[in-house]
């Protein structure tokens, strides 16, 4: 999807963008929402930053239930076919 930027100093315009964003099909991003959805690469791989809302406890109780580890996970997701 192509990325424009508008700079405007009167709301109106806003109101009005917003209006024709129905009709022709584009969305508009608030300046903060846009540095927040802003991907990295790194050697080709989209980093995305993460959301900091989100709450990782419930993901702690799955994986400390499982006694899971590296070492099981490399073990289990590795495995050489013959």
């Amino acid at each position: 999807m192509h990325k424009a930027v508008i700079k405007f100093k009167n709301k109106k315009t806003l109101k009005v963008l917003s209006a024709l964003s129905d009709y022709l099909g584009f969305t508009i991003l608030d300046s903060k929402e846009m540095e927040d959805a802003e991907v990295y690469h790194i050697e080709g791989v989209p980093i995305q930053k993460g959301d900091p809302k989100v709450d990782i406890e419930e993901l702690n109780n799955i994986f400390t239930e499982e006694n899971m580890d590296a070492k099981s996970i490399r073990e289990s997701a590795w495995k050489r076919r013959k």
